[in-house]
C-alpha cells in the first residue's frame, strides 16, 4: 500500500517525504555543504538530479546522479538540460551513435564502467569519441569487454603503430 501512495504522491510531496529530506542531507554532506560546480559555501544549496527516470521516487536515484548545487548553478544546469533535450528532440542523425559518443564520454570518466554496444551505430558513436573506427570497437568486443581501461588501450595501441 505505500508502494501505491507513493506512485499518487505528487513531486512537491516526494520532497517533503522524510526519506527524501535524509538523502538529500547525504548528497550534501558529501560535498562538504557547498556547491559542486562553484564552490560556493554562501548560496542555499538544492540537489540536483542528473536525469529522470519514470517511477523512481526522489530518494531512489544512485548516489551518483545527485549533485549539490547553489540555486544559480543547479538554474543554469536545468536550462541546459532542456536545451540538450529539444537538441536531441530536433536530431536527424541516428540517435543510437549519439547514445554510443555520450557512453564513450562516459567511459573516460569511469575507466571500470562496462559499455554496452548493441549496434554498429552505437559502435560508431563510442568510436567516433574515442578517435577509434567502429571496427576497432567491434573488434575489442569480439576479443573481451568495452570499458574506458579498453578503450585507453586501444587508443594507445593505434597511436603506437
Amino acid at each position: 500500500m505505500l508502494g501505491a501512495e507513493i506512485m499518487t504522491a505528487t513531486y512537491y510531496d516526494q520532497l517533503r517525504d522524510p526519506k527524501w529530506q535524509k538523502k538529500r542531507l547525504e548528497v550534501m554532506s558529501r560535498a562538504d555543504f557547498e556547491c559542486e560546480y562553484c564552490g560556493a559555501k554562501d548560496k542555499t544549496l538544492n540537489v540536483h538530479h542528473s536525469y529522470y527516470e519514470k517511477g523512481l521516487a526522489p530518494w531512489e536515484y544512485q548516489d551518483e546522479s545527485l549533485h549539490c548545487l547553489c540555486e544559480d548553478c543547479h538554474r543554469k544546469r536545468q536550462d541546459t538540460d532542456l536545451l540538450l533535450k529539444r537538441q536531441i528532440g530536433r536530431l536527424e542523425m541516428d540517435k543510437e551513435q549519439l547514445l554510443g559518443y555520450a557512453m564513450g564520454l562516459g567511459a573516460k570518466q569511469d575507466a571500470e564502467a562496462l559499455l554496452d554496444v548493441s549496434s554498429y551505430e552505437v559502435a560508431l558513436g563510442v568510436a567516433d569519441s574515442w578517435r577509434l573506427t567502429p571496427e576497432e570497437i567491434i573488434r575489442g568486443l569480439r576479443e573481451g569487454i568495452i570499458n574506458g581501461v579498453r578503450l585507453e588501450e586501444m587508443g594507445l595501441t593505434k597511436r603506437h603503430k
